[in-house]
């Protein structure tokens, strides 16, 4: 039987041939950067595996990185060298109509070219637009449906399928932003072969079930979209919205009655568990829940094992330059200092070292370090960042601060950036916000450094209150006396916020604005 044959038994397959080959007819080659900021829609998939077959690079962008705005927009297709843009139904909701408009307003020089032959001063590199839908007349662009009759031709096709055998799994394969919480995004390369073997020894890690229907509430974080190739016999539910609230998560696990959640970062996961509406819907059907993104406070598990008795919450760790490396059930994260992240996937390896780089023992504090299949290859653009991040041993160093036990398993504290110097003494934000979200009144706490003459830093502690509770500075002080914190871990500062600002993907709480803010609040300035 020919492949071409094969594929009419398959014509997800073919779908990804013809739009492959569609690409390749606008004059996208191995090594071109492919970009598409699109909605939670099936083309998404498609061209995931479309991209992969021309040994292009793929760029999902996500919407609530760039949104609308033309900056960032810039910055990235910048900074990726993209060549082809494909965009359309920012939001995933039928908002297609608008495409045009927006593009026309980031590009006005699309009004003036013809597809293929765009030229924009300050993307040199982006040559064509494929816009999904109607784009009417006069705009110089592709419509998708242009791009699958294109990649109709069987000659093409061909090549398309010839290409598999030259085509390396150490390629660059993904583009991916950091959210940019320690200044601009970086964009991180990552191989197939990075990106394979992560995912395959990830679904391991986090028990992601064989049977029923996940939910991925982020189709848009890149990793995530080939792990049902490990699962076949499960089913993959994504919600309608690029940046699901919690309501339309829990909506969505009601209507498709949902087994697990693959992966739920952090805040929505605390903003699921909190939500006012979560009584509404029925919750029952959920059996696992892969959390990540940052370190899991103990209140919040505490919290899920009453909201949800009958999950299983996992915590993995990983990050932009790497997928999930560890894993741990959240019913094994104990009290005390630091969050319990588990023990380490399979043939990577770890050492955790002091400031001058010497592997620290066991139980004794130190930047985690990892190397393995499981790292990303460079910072795009960024030679200068990529080896002080990569040791020349292939050492990357995380910037994360934990502490290895005697069975292997990784406890974190936060990251070295994030240290506050307290008297000469170093204060890690984890370590005081364990204990003050505790307090019952408390929904959310995060800890971050202001100036101070006499310490060099002191320690204010950022508070969420619970809906319809109130509370002072006297009442937290006291509070924090009561449950024994030591002295150099007592916030000098409490101050109260109805909400937290976010980073760029609205996925976590940045500390830098955070900090911004307390000291406007408290009328500091820096010394």
């Amino acid at each position: 039987m020919s492949s071409m044959s094969s594929d009419i038994f398959n014509p997800r397959r073919l779908q990804a041939n013809r739009l492959a080959a569609g690409l390749k007819a606008i004059g996208t080659e191995r090594g071109d950067v492919v970009a598409w900021l699109v909605g939670h829609r099936p083309e998404w998939i498609y061209l995931y595996f479309a991209v992969a077959k021309l040994g292009a690079i793929a760029l999902p962008l996500q919407a609530p990185r760039v949104g609308r705005s033309a900056e960032a927009m810039t910055y990235c297709l910048k900074k990726a060298g993209v060549k082809v843009l494909i965009m359309g139904d920012i939001t995933g909701v039928n908002e297609t109509d608008d495409t045009v408009p927006y593009l026309c307003s980031l590009f006005p020089e699309v009004k003036t070219t013809k597809p293929g032959k765009l030229q924009i001063e300050r993307l040199p590199k982006l040559t064509s637009i494929i816009v999904l839908g109607d784009i009417g007349t006069g705009i110089g662009a592709y419509s998708m449906d242009e791009v699958q009759t294109l990649g109709s031709d069987e000659k093409l096709i061909a090549e398309v399928r010839a290409l598999q055998h030259q085509l390396s799994c150490h390629d660059t394969f993904l583009l991916v932003f950091s959210s940019g919480s320690t200044g601009q995004p970086k964009c991180s390369e990552h191989s197939t072969y990075s990106l394979y073997n992560s995912i395959r020894f990830a679904v391991k890690v986090v028990r992601m079930p064989l049977d029923g229907v996940t939910l991925y509430p982020y189709l848009s974080t890149p990793y995530y979209v080939i792990c049902p190739m490990f699962a076949p016999g499960c089913a993959v539910a994504v919600p309608a919205s690029t940046a699901p609230s919690s309501m339309e998560i829990t909506k969505t696990i009601q209507e498709e009655r949902c087994h697990s959640i693959v992966v739920l970062f952090l805040k929505d996961f605390h903003d699921l568990l909190h939500s006012p509406n979560l009584g509404e819907y029925d919750m029952s059907s959920i059996r696992g829940v892969n959390i990540g993104g940052n370190v899991a406070p103990k209140s919040l598990i505490d919290r899920a094992a009453d909201v949800l008795p009958k999950a299983k919450v996992i915590v993995a760790y990983g990050m932009t330059e790497l997928v999930k490396v560890t894993a741990i059930p959240a019913d094994m994260i104990g009290e005390g200092k630091g969050a319990a992240v588990g023990k380490l996937a399979p043939h990577v390896e770890m050492q955790l070292v002091d400031k001058d780089g010497r592997v620290v023992p066991l139980g004794h504090e130190g930047e985690v370090c990892l190397r393995g299949y499981c790292l990303f290859k460079r910072y795009r653009g960024d030679e200068e960042k990529t080896s002080k991040a990569i040791t020349a041993d292939g050492w990357f160093k995380t910037g994360d601060v934990g502490t290895l036990d005697e069975h292997g398993v990784l406890k974190l504290y936060g990251r070295a950036s994030e240290m506050i110097i307290r008297n000469a003494y170093n204060v890690h934000p984890a370590v005081v916000e364990a204990p003050l979200s505790k307090h019952p009144k408390v929904q959310d706490v995060r800890v971050v450094s202001v100036p101070d003459p006499a310490s060099v830093e002191e320690i204010c502690a950022c508070i969420i209150l619970k809906e319809g509770q109130s509370a002072d500075s006297d009442e937290m002080k006291k509070f924090c006396d009561e449950i024994g914190m030591v002295p150099i871990e007592l916030p000098g500062y409490f101050v109260f916020f109805d909400e937290f600002p976010v980073t760029t993907t609205l996925l976590k709480v940045d500390r830098k604005k955070l900090r911004l803010i307390a000291m406007e609040k408290l009328g500091l300035q820096e010394t």
